[in-house]
């Protein structure tokens, strides 16, 4: 038995290699080895590096594609989610490339060559900027309640945030806060709002995921009270400075919302002002003061809101200044004109000089002087010429320049040189009689 074993030994361990490569032949055509890959998501281990340098990092890119060799029908079996794609903050360094390392779940190592996989990009590149911390107090913006009722207390808890993050994206924030809805609201709300970011225009900010705020959620506490608003009445005393004019107030807010009883609030309409401060004597210029308008409440009323306690008030002073309007003598209107006589000029225009506001000049026309020449009771001869003004409110005529009006019969035949003489001595002798009477 022994020796038919042995009999031609050489040939039946040929033929055990020849079928076990036909073997290994007929498995590989009919389920070859095949490239595939999958798009992995890369995480980021040991974050905490940087965050002891006080730096935060920005990756270029996070997903990778990881390629791999598998059998076709091992192909459906191998997913994305049975890969491991890390870098490791601990590798960083100034060139700011670290290396991909990428893993495959054990239960899926015998379906992929491990020395088969390969990540593109090998390396990721990470962007560091100086970390910041800062503190922000938060600023309310609310709605308008029900009509009759205002905003009491807001209270917030907490009413600061702490954010963490890039510099330059700390930066851009101007200010924090929160926008409660309070629209139509006739009683007092409560809740949580997300905190918000806003640049210095008001407008609001989308930082980003790089920054992160200690708190997600801030409690708010609105009390809606019952209330009454008052138009302001500011009682302004003294006189500007020669050559100046007072010209109103403006103030920060139009009105001051007050609550108290019924009654109360029912005689109620306006907020009168009365000051030491709202005095302009001698200004030549804005006057601009800060008032506690609670101080000025009748008694048993209080003002809704810390900002009507710390208001602006401008008094407004501007110079004055003149304008000079050429008029033509020929086409003013005349009062007192006789229709027996003539009237002529030894000048053809005067002008008038109107005192007031420089924008007020500007609108002014030569028509709303309303300049009438008063020829009343001239008799013959040369007489000054006496101007007449109705302007509105806030001008003041200056005066004109002197002209002579000169007053003659009319007559069919010219007036002989001795006659009009004559005349002219009558109306020179009559007026140095007026003169020393």
């Amino acid at each position: 038995m022994k020796e038919k074993l042995l009999n031609n030994l050489g040939l039946k361990v040929a033929s055990l290699v020849l079928a076990f490569a036909v073997w290994m032949a007929i498995v590989n055509i009919s389920n070859p080895v095949i490239d595939d890959s999958q798009l992995v998501t890369v995480e980021v281990q040991n974050e905490e590096v940087l965050k002891a340098a006080n730096l935060t990092y920005e990756m270029g890119k996070d997903v990778v594609t990881v390629s791999y060799q598998v059998r076709t029908r091992d192909r459906s079996l191998v997913k994305a989610s049975d890969f491991h794609a890390y870098v490791d903050l601990k590798d960083y360094n100034v060139t700011g490339a670290i290396p991909i390392t990428v893993e495959i779940n054990k239960d899926k190592e015998a379906l992929v060559k491990s020395d088969t996989i390969t990540a593109k990009p090998m390396v990721i590149r990470v962007k560091t900027e100086e970390l910041q911390r800062k503190k922000f107090d938060l600023k309310v913006k609310a709605g308008e309640p029900a009509e009759g009722y205002a905003l009491g207390m807001i209270s917030l808890s907490p009413d600061y945030v702490t954010v963490e993050g890039p510099e330059s994206q700390i930066g851009q924030i101007n200010y924090m806060g929160v926008e409660i809805d309070v629209d139509n609201a006739d009683a007092d709300r409560n809740g949580t709002v997300a905190p918000v970011f806003y640049d210095a225009n008001g407008n609001k900010l989308d930082i980003g995921d790089n920054v992160t705020v200690n708190r997600q959620e801030i409690e708010y506490n609105v009390s809606i009270l019952k209330a009454k608003n008052l138009s302001l009445n500011f009682e302004v005393s003294g006189e500007v400075a020669k050559g100046y004019r007072y010209t109103g107030v403006e103030c920060s807010v139009k009105s001051v919302p007050v609550v108290g009883t019924k009654s109360i609030l029912a005689s109620l309409s306006t907020l009168s002002v009365s000051s030491d401060k709202l005095n302009i004597d001698g200004a030549t210029a804005d006057k601009v003061v800060r008032l506690d308008l609670s101080q000025y409440l009748p008694p048993s009323t209080s003002v809704v809101g810390e900002e009507y306690k710390n208001v602006t008030v401008k008094l407004k002073v501007e110079p004055l200044t003149t304008r000079v309007f050429p008029l033509k003598l020929d086409q003013l209107d005349k009062k007192g004109m006789g229709a027996d006589y003539d009237y002529s000029f030894d000048k053809e225009t005067s002008d008038v000089t109107i005192k007031g506001l420089k924008e007020d000049l500007d609108a002014l026309e030569e028509k709303d002087l309303n300049a009438v020449l008063d020829v009343s009771n001239l008799v013959p001869g040369p007489h000054p010429g006496m101007l007449t003004f109705e302007v509105s409110g806030g001008f003041e005529v200056v005066g004109f320049t002197p002209f002579n009006v000169t007053v003659v019969p009319k007559s069919t035949e010219p007036a002989t040189e001795g006659s009009t003489a004559a005349a002219s001595t009558e109306v020179e002798e009559t007026q140095s009689q007026k003169r020393e009477e």
